[in-house]
Parts: structure tokens; sequence; C-alpha cells
């Protein structure tokens, strides 16, 4: 039975779209529950700026591209809440753990995506947000464990245009122990070029990841770079974890629009879109220095193009 706008979409709509996939029932309701648990907790706290503007900050370089557009704010709700599940599974290379012959093409994700955005554009969020009553806060509950990264990315939502650099009050904190990190060290060859092969919703670090953060655990580097928050993973707490171990080793996490340190974070003006699969955006490295004017020099060195 439909009780919300939100079971609407999800039994009239989505259900129906995945089961032409010829998914199974497995995947379907794994799928469902999961993307009825994340947008009950984001259109929570719909009304609460502050905590919205600092989640979507993690899904707004594809959120702000979603077509068809209609605000940033739905394109971003239909990143976190739908694009960033477990339908990412059914999109992977563990495609077949739904009992899929084959992955969802872009195609097929787009049409999801889309017609999540044509449904929620005329839904009454403001007064839906009032009927949520939640045991289970996903991105709340999460936001609260990861104080240093939260905080960090509260600063990044009070960013704009007119102000795309904010320094505040760096927070004194222990570093971070990732345990994943410390368990799966000694598995990455250090030397060897890693290539990972995963589906972005895990929760497990990849080998590559774990290989970028060995560097700053033993101060060999200093910044962890990638095209854009969904390259780090889709999975809001593994972005939160990640970040958290970095801005308490006093590192630097940047993506093409974004630079977050402890104390400091600044954006892009004009935010370029997230890369699809393993494009790799020349002009955005060209231009790394304009995400930030404190920084600008150093970022230019740091990723300077190779010469021809």
């Amino acid at each position: 039975m439909e009780n919300n706008e939100i079971d609407i979409y999800l039994h009239k709509i989505l259900k129906k779209q995945l089961q032409k996939f010829k998914i199974s029932n497995y995947g379907l309701y794994s799928i469902i529950n999961n993307v009825r648990n994340q947008l009950n907790s984001i259109i929570k706290h719909w009304n609460d700026k502050e905590f919205i503007d600092a989640i979507f900050t993690t899904v707004i370089e594809e959120g702000h591209f979603y077509e068809p557009y209609v605000n940033d704010k739905i394109g971003n709700l239909v990143v976190l809440g739908i694009r960033n599940s477990l339908l990412e599974i059914a999109a992977s290379v563990n495609y077949n753990e739904y009992g899929l012959k084959k992955a969802l093409s872009v195609e097929d994700i787009k049409l999801i995506t889309s017609s999540a955005i044509e449904y929620f554009r005329n839904v009454n969020i403001d007064s839906l947000s009032s009927k949520i009553d939640l045991v289970d806060d996903y991105y709340y509950d999460i936001a609260q464990k990861y104080n240093v990264a939260y905080s960090s990315l509260v600063e990044l939502g009070k960013c704009s245009n007119n102000k795309s650099e904010i320094e505040f009050k760096k927070i004194l904190e222990e570093p971070y122990v990732l345990d994943e990190l410390l368990l799966n060290i000694e598995k990455v060859d250090i030397k060897e070029k890693v290539k990972d092969v995963a589906n972005g919703i895990s929760s497990e670090l990849a080998p590559g990841l774990i290989k970028l953060l060995k560097g700053i655990l033993d101060k060999e580097a200093s910044m962890i770079y990638v095209d854009s928050f969904k390259y780090l993973s889709r999975n809001f707490e593994t972005n939160l974890k990640v970040l958290q171990f970095l801005l308490t080793h006093d590192a630097m996490f940047l993506t093409n629009n974004f630079l977050i340190k402890n104390g400091y974070v600044s954006k892009r003006k004009d935010l370029i879109r997230a890369s699809h699969g393993n494009n790799f955006n020349v002009d955005a490295i060209k231009s790394i220095g304009d995400v930030s004017k404190k920084y600008k020099k150093n970022l230019e060195y740091l990723l300077r193009l190779p010469e021809k």
C-alpha cells in the first residue's frame, strides 16, 4: 500500500522500470528498500538548508547537469537518493548479483533518473517533509559519525559564485583511524599500477584508493585528487569516512570543482560536469587553479600536465 509520494514513486514507477529489465526479486526489493530509506532521510531534512546544502555537495557535480533540468535541488535529490543507491550494482560489473544478464546501460540509468526528476518536480516536497517520521535517519546518522568531514561540507555548502572560498576555524581532532586501510594495506603493492574494477556503491575500499590513502598515512602525499565525488565513491558513508581521514591527517581533497581542507573550502565558480567512464577531462586539469584562489599556484604545479 502506498503511504505517501515516495511509496507511489517506488511502486508505480521505479518498480515497473526495474521489472522490465528482468531483475530478480532479491535485486528488485533490495534497490527499492534502499532507495526508500535514502529518499526518506533526505526529504525529512528538506527544509534544513544547512544540512541539505552540505550533503548535496557530494552530488552536485552530477545533479546540476541532470536532465530534464528543474533546479539543483531536485537533480541532487535524484542523484543522492536514487542514482547513488544499490541501483549501482545493477549498472556495474556485479550486475549478475541481481539476476541480470547484462549491466544496465547509461541510457537505462538515464531513463530511471529522468523519470524520477519528472515525478518529483510535481511533488510538494516541503509538505511531504513534515509527514515523515524516521527511526533510521540514514544521512543524518552518518553525518554525526564523521564530524570533521560533515563540518567541512557545511562550509562548502555555503560557497556561492559571490563567495567561492571560505576559511573557518580548524577542528582539532585526533587523526581518524581507517580500519579498512590498516587491514588491507599489505594486500596492495604500492609500486604496481592499480586498476579498480568494482561497483561504486560498495563500502569496501578499492585497491587504488587504499594506495592513495597509504601515501597520505606515510606522509608521502598531502592531497587526493579525483574527477568528482562519484569517483571517490557513490557510497555516502565511504565519502565521509575517507574525508574524515584526510582532514584529520592535514591532507586536502580535490575534485574538478572543489577543494576541501580542515579550515578551508573553495569551489569553482562555474561547475564542470562530472566525467563518464574513464574519460580524462583535460580541460578541467588545465583550469584546475580556478577551483581555489588561495591554492591556485600550488594546484597548477601539483597537477601540471606533462610536456608533449
